[in-house]
């Protein structure tokens, strides 16, 4: 079984109250110790969160990070690899924009944040299975920019499919966009390259610290048609310890035989 973590971790370092992140810290890496990823895909890294974790994740996980801004800095995604189960074969990143590999680009309609996609090409040590992962964290004001942008990476793993032939793939992230929704319902409903939501029986992943009420689901996991077919679950991590949480998004975990 191949375990794939979508993990929005809150970009915020020490603004959020008992629930910033030097408090959350621990709980963090007790709860991936536990675990044992195979892949854990991060949105909102910083560098500070990032260094942590890669100075107590050591050995077990190697963590690949792209920053957004045009100096190649700023927040970003990251993917931490479990080296004992899969190898890292290859990675690209690009901009959400009309100009994908101008660094720091974005649309015009979308925020003052720019938004990245990384690319990720991996091989089970077991088996020799290959995968790929595109991470995401799509705009949080503009559903202008959102479905701009879900379509510019589904063209991208449309793109790339011929080249690696029925490889299983995974898109995930933090989309920003609630089901129904049009940048949802593209990824649902794309015929160019099929893929289904692995997430749609988990509920609400956006919680706030535990201040919403209903949460909000506003993380996924897709795989394609075929990969889908497989036997899955799909769990959240919702540990909460005195008010103190993993972060304001329940983390989506995904089980999936290959």
């Amino acid at each position: 079984m191949l375990k794939i973590v979508s993990y929005n971790l809150r970009s915020v370092w020490n603004g959020d109250g008992a629930n910033a992140f030097p408090n959350r810290a621990g709980g963090i890496l007790e709860k991936i110790r536990e675990e044992k990823p195979d892949v854990i895909c991060f949105q909102e890294g910083i560098e500070l969160s990032i260094a942590f974790l890669r100075r107590h994740l050591k050995p077990d996980y190697d963590i690949i990070y792209n920053q957004r801004d045009a100096d190649f800095g700023g927040e970003g995604l990251a993917v931490a690899v479990r080296t004992e189960t899969v190898t890292l074969l290859g990675v690209d990143f690009f901009w959400l924009s009309e100009t994908p590999y101008e660094p720091g680009s974005r649309y015009a309609i979308q925020s003052n944040c720019p938004r990245i996609c990384q690319c990720l090409l991996f091989k089970t040590n077991d088996t020799k299975q290959l995968f790929r992962i595109y991470n995401n964290h799509l705009d949080h004001v503009s559903d202008s920019a959102r479905i701009l942008g879900i379509k510019q990476v589904m063209e991208r793993v449309a793109k790339d499919s011929p080249m690696y032939g029925g490889t299983p793939v995974f898109i995930l992230g933090d989309l920003n966009a609630e089901p129904g929704s049009e940048t949802i319902e593209y990824c649902n409903n794309y015929k160019p390259f099929p893929v289904k939501d692995l997430t749609t029986e988990i509920g609400g992943t956006f919680h706030d610290f535990g201040r919403l009420e209903t949460p909000v689901k506003i993380d996924f996991i897709y795989a394609d048609a075929k990969t889908a077919e497989k036997p899955y679950t799909v769990t959240k991590w919702t540990e909460e310890r005195c008010g103190i949480y993993l972060s304001d998004h329940y983390p989506v975990a995904l089980e999936i035989e290959l």
